[in-house]
């Protein structure tokens, strides 16, 4: 097959045949380093023409062509910024910053080299700066009667006036408090304004009944994470750290040294700075943990002293304390309101939250338990099982490795690291007999789940929604890539295996 691609594939494919689907636009690039823009039902629109290409969003793509000319295309491949109309693009919001080339004699060097430094500090420009709309026309220009900040927003200073711009060029704010900085949520509906004095937090959705701003604590804050109910914006030099709860239209402030946020699968708030890391309940102070916890109240603290004691809190209150055991030495997440712990002198069996053993089996080893209410264990020198939240073996004999892939399945391994497929009942889906397994083997993708197994240099492609039918094989070793397509480092496949040419 004639290899077409060298660099990065940005594809995604329709599922289906319904006229109803919207189409998918990405880039290809050919041996000679140029890409060209193709549809989701392989219509090339543009020539093989551009060196590099950045999306953005549904707008279309930042190019630049073999002379280093940048410019803007649409996705139906049209131009809305001409090539080499300007010299630099960035996109912001549903904008854009640009600048010109500009001619420079070796005088002006010194002073051009300042002014790079004074917009990278979020300083007033006053030339050769424009903010362009999602059409590419000139919303504002830099000049001796308007500066423009190149900050998370742009910023506009134009008669004794400072006005915030987002989205397309509507206007955010506007009066005569000095604005310092902007931050906004990944190009979303949430920001924070900075002044001279103070911080405002808008939220805006473009319902009148659920958009509103407060004024938070001064100083100078991203934003770490947000889902529907609220975000989390946090300066690290001041340790202040915010949560905005949307519904309620509320600010609640915590001085603690964070740097990153994050929810886990329960949509629980995990803070983290280096080696910490911190459960937080929404109004309430961060809880430092160091090892297994269900929620941000249902959580265990791990003394230094090996076996205890460890305390036990469920709903926020204490239960008590676990004594002559071991716990798991780093935060984990648990599925379910039980764990394993290693009692002295005994082997390792399951606890709940409210401090008794859940059932009576000992262990060799004991994992918690996954989202599927199974759990691997290792009962005696024969190898692992799998359980259930009852205890009941599930697994008819002992493997030498097992380990949890994801959905409801489980690869087991024999003492030669051959692998194969079991599911949540034990029941064996493939023998043991393939050879690697992927670094991702459970797929879903456009509501359809496929599991990528390898064997003996081979790669197995099968559809777990249609009884495991094998939908394609392929020499080498493949790997999925989220756009929608599979490869193995010389060549592209469909989802079905179709070669991509």
């Amino acid at each position: 097959m004639k290899k077409i691609f060298v660099g990065l594939i940005t594809l995604l494919l329709l599922v289906g045949c319904s006229q109803n689907q919207k189409l998918n636009y990405f880039m290809l690039t050919n041996d000679k380093e140029l890409s060209a823009l193709y549809n989701s039902e392989g219509e090339q629109i543009t020539e093989y023409q551009y060196q590099s290409f950045e999306r953005v969003g549904n707008l279309g793509y930042i190019v630049t062509n073999s002379q280093k000319q940048v410019g803007l295309i649409s996705l139906d491949g049209d131009e809305m910024i001409p090539m080499g109309e300007y010299e630099t693009l960035e996109s912001v919001d549903q904008m854009f910053f640009a600048t010109k080339k500009e001619e420079k004699k070796k005088d002006d060097q010194k002073q051009d080299n300042q002014k790079q430094e004074e917009t990278s500090q979020n300083q007033l420009v006053k030339d050769n700066l424009y903010v362009l709309n999602s059409e590419g026309e000139i919303l504002y220009q830099a000049n001796d009667k308007t500066s423009i900040m190149k900050t998370g927003l742009p910023v506009i200073y134009q008669d004794k006036e400072y006005i915030v711009l987002y989205q397309n060029g509507e206007e955010l704010y506007r009066g005569k408090d000095v604005v310092t900085y902007v931050s906004q949520y990944q190009n979303g509906k949430s920001m924070v304004v900075g002044f001279k004095d103070k911080n405002r937090f808008y939220y805006v959705t473009g319902h009148k009944d659920k958009d509103f701003d407060l004024e938070v604590e001064k100083g100078t804050y991203t934003f770490l994470l947000q889902n529907d109910a609220g975000c989390i914006i946090n300066d690290e030099k001041l340790k202040s750290m915010i949560y905005i709860d949307f519904q309620n239209q509320k600010v609640y402030q915590n001085n603690i040294a964070i740097k990153d946020a994050y929810f886990d699968n329960k949509d629980n708030i995990i803070l983290t700075s280096d080696d910490k890391t911190y459960l937080y309940f929404i109004g309430g102070v961060p809880t430092l943990i160091n090892t297994y916890y269900y929620d941000t109240q249902t959580y265990l603290i791990r003394e230094e002293k090996v076996y205890g004691p460890h305390y036990i809190y469920k709903d926020g209150k204490s239960i008590g304390a676990l004594e002559n055991c071991q716990l798991y030495p780093n935060v984990q997440e648990l599925n379910f309101e039980m764990y394993p712990v290693y009692v002295q002198e005994k082997g390792y069996v399951y606890y709940n939250f409210d401090n008794k053993q859940v059932f009576d089996q000992t262990y060799l080893e004991a994992n918690p338990f996954d989202a599927c209410g199974r759990a691997i264990v290792k009962i005696d020198d024969q190898g692992y099982s799998l359980i259930d939240d009852k205890g009941e073996k599930l697994t008819e004999k002992a493997y030498y490795r097992m380990e949890y892939i994801g959905s409801s399945y489980y690869a087991v391994y024999n003492e030669n690291g051959m692998y194969g497929i079991i599911d949540i009942t034990g029941e064996e889906v493939f023998p043991v007999e393939y050879t690697s397994l992927p670094e991702t083997p459970l797929i879903e993708y456009n509501d359809e789940n496929y599991l990528l197994l390898n064997k003996n240099g081979r790669s197995y492609v099968y559809s777990i929604d249609d009884d495991m039918e094998e939908l394609f094989s392929i020499e080498g070793d493949l790997t999925f890539h989220n756009e929608g397509y599979f490869s193995d480092g010389y060549h592209y496949y469909t989802i079905e295996g179709e070669s991509i040419e």
